[in-house]
């Protein structure tokens, strides 16, 4: 299937699909690119930018967490503020939406 190295999902050596999630810049948006990948050459990918929402959708989100999940997306953005934590989650919900799509890519033909 694929190996993690921190943030990236990459194949491993040899033929077959894989696929690699990487940053987008700031300046647009942020979020991930998704690469897939054929017997090592670029077949596709996608883009999973980080979206504006209605500062409503945040607090509400905000509200409706207990005090450990507060935590734990404050300690994932590394800030006090509950904006920075819900970027991260925002984040990290684009990064799952990627690797989703990644995954897919391998299954769609059995894999390798």
């Amino acid at each position: 299937m694929t190996q993690e190295r921190g943030i990236y999902a990459v194949p491993r050596g040899g033929p077959g699909r894989g696929y690699e999630i990487v940053p987008r810049p700031a300046d647009l948006s942020g979020g991930w690119n998704l690469t897939l990948l054929e017997d090592g050459q670029e077949a596709g990918g996608g883009v999973f930018p980080l979206l504006d929402e209605d500062p409503h959708a945040g607090m509400d989100w905000w509200n409706s967490m207990t005090e450990a999940k507060r935590a734990h997306w404050l300690m994932m953005a590394i800030s006090a503020m509950p904006a920075d934590a819900r970027r991260a989650y925002l984040l990290a919900e684009a990064y799952a939406d990627a690797r989703q799509e990644g995954e897919a890519w391998i299954n769609a033909m059995g894999g390798r």
